[in-house]
């Protein structure tokens, strides 16, 4: 098996996380990193032991050796340099949410499929084992149609200030695109997409949600979600169907510890990650990669395309708007 060249474009406190998982990935390379401060770039090299690192985001992408590029910058820089890496062949897995708005998801695609390049959000919830084992036991009908479903995402993150990329809109800022992203993808990838959408926010000054909750109504069944940043709390997840109910313990998102319980019976099980959990997209990106698929089945482009639109509708009935949306 072949080895895969990776680059890291923006190093904040994610890509470390990535950087330290992508070194667990056999067949995988870090081959450079980038950043537009040279020290920090630097110290980053000599940390994750890439090859070698760029105080500019341009050099990365003329780097010949890196096949595919882990975006890890602000929310609203997302859909501009991953379309910059595309456009130079570069494969991209691109941090959730994969842009701010619809518009600029249907640009990134359009570039996808025009340049015949690889892309995929990085929503590593969807490939870590634990969220896989669910999956296997709604899929095999273990659990019986799925009737219910709650999940929460929520610290207290009052003190990081107006300007801090949790609050500051010119960040992409709020609930949703950083934390609430979760419970949706949870909803969205067990149930698909809902007939009618109810929620409400509270906003700050700025106008960005620090408490965000969601009802989707389905045919057959409701989700209730909510995100914050103004509280902690024990973030479980509950999945409730016809033959009995999943517990995800917390952070459900990434938790290793998962419950089926039944009238008969109840199945706990243990995972142990590989690293913080990272490592299961970079396999599924890499693996892509070597067989030359340009985008992932597990976690499709079209998918992408789906959450986003449903974020654009929350968004729309909580009046969230961002200095992108003008674009």
């Amino acid at each position: 098996m072949r080895s895969v060249g990776w680059g890291i474009l923006g190093l904040g406190n994610i890509a470390h996380k990535f950087a330290s998982d992508l070194l667990l990935v056999n067949n995988t390379e870090l081959v450079a990193v980038a950043s537009s401060d040279f020290k920090r770039a630097k110290v980053f090299s000599e940390k994750y032991e890439s090859k070698r690192f760029y105080d500019g985001y341009s050099q990365l992408l003329e780097d010949d050796e890196v096949e595919i590029i882990y975006i890890a910058s602000l929310h609203p820089q997302h859909a501009k340099l991953s379309i910059a890496a595309m456009e130079k062949g570069k494969a991209v897995l691109c941090e959730k949410p994969l842009a701010m708005n619809e518009y600029e998801v249907k640009k990134m695609l359009t570039v996808a499929h025009s340049r015949e390049v690889f892309l995929m959000e990085g929503l590593w919830t969807r490939f870590n084992p634990s969220f896989e084992q669910v999956q296997d036991w709604i899929s095999d009908d273990t659990l019986g149609a799925v009737r219910y479903l709650n999940a929460t995402f929520s610290f207290n993150g009052l003190d990081r200030g107006e300007d801090s990329r949790l609050f500051n809109p010119e960040k992409g800022g709020g609930t949703l695109l950083d934390i609430g992203i979760y419970p949706l993808f949870l909803a969205y990838q067990l149930l698909g997409m809902p007939k009618d959408i109810k929620a409400t926010a509270h906003l700050t000054t700025g106008g960005v949600d620090q408490q965000l909750a969601i009802l989707l109504t389905y045919e057959n069944a409701h989700a209730i979600l909510y995100s914050s940043f103004t509280h902690n709390e024990e973030m479980r997840a509950t999945i409730a169907g016809e033959k009995g109910e999943i517990y995800m313990e917390s952070r459900w998102h990434e938790t290793p510890k998962i419950s089926l319980i039944t009238p008969e019976n109840t199945i706990s099980k243990s995972f142990e990650f590989n690293g913080k959990g990272y490592s299961y997209e970079i396999e599924e990106a890499s693996q892509c990669i070597r067989e030359g698929k340009k985008e992932s089945a597990k976690w499709s482009l079209n998918n992408s395309l789906e959450l986003m639109q449903l974020m654009d509708s929350i968004r729309e009935l909580c009046g969230i708007h961002y200095p992108s949306d003008r674009n």
